[in-house]
Parts: C-alpha cells; sequence; structure tokens
C-alpha cells in the first residue's frame, strides 16, 4: 500500500511540475484554470512522454540524462541494470510546449525488418 501511495504522489508531483512549468516558468499558458475532468483528459496544452511508455519506449536514454544531472548524488536516484529507476516512486520525462504535441507510439529501436 505504501509503494502504491508512493508512486501516485510521485506522478501527481510531476504533474503539478507540469503546471508549474505552463503557467510560471515557460509562461505561455498562465491564465489557464481547468476542472479536475479537464485536467485527467489532459486538456492542456503540451506533452510530457517519459521513458517506458508508447511514446519512449527505450529506457537506455535515461543513462545519460542520469549522470548528467548527478541524480544519485543530488537526489538519491539509481537506475538498476535494465535502466528501472530506484526509489521505484521515481518519475523522468521531457516537456514538450508545442500546441500541436501529441502523444503516439514509436516502437522499438533497431528492431529487424521482415
Amino acid at each position: 500500500m505504501t509503494q502504491a501511495l508512493a508512486d501516485r504522489v510521485a506522478e501527481a508531483f510531476a504533474e503539478r511540475l507540469h503546471e508549474v512549468v505552463r503557467k510560471e516558468l515557460w509562461g505561455y499558458a498562465k491564465d489557464e484554470s481547468f476542472t479536475s475532468a479537464e485536467l485527467v483528459r489532459e486538456s492542456y496544452q503540451g506533452i510530457r512522454p517519459a521513458p517506458g511508455y508508447p511514446a519512449c519506449p527505450v529506457h537506455a536514454q535515461k543513462e545519460q540524462r542520469f549522470t548528467l544531472l548527478e541524480a544519485p548524488d543530488r537526489a538519491g536516484m539509481t537506475l538498476t541494470e535494465s535502466w528501472a529507476m530506484l526509489p521505484a516512486a521515481s518519475v523522468a520525462g521531457w516537456y514538450f510546449w508545442r500546441p500541436d504535441a501529441k502523444y503516439f507510439g514509436v516502437g522499438e529501436r533497431d528492431r529487424p525488418t521482415t
């Protein structure tokens, strides 16, 4: 139960940080105001894709980002040999602000064609 709660808190924080980026840091949606239902439908401008989901199926890129960000020392976050993040209630991703940015699946890299 604790792990499930920690996972939800991590995702809620990531969603809140995306809101701060939209409204304050990048400021392209200063007057944005959505209901909870609209937030669930991701009615806002921009996306925050993350490794492991269909839009970013390759996890290997996390290793370089963790090194550049000094994540183990600065945040206490590490990667397993298969690039899972520890602690398990961790999130990683990118922010894209373009109005036409949409989620889509890309498949795995280097998949042989038949």
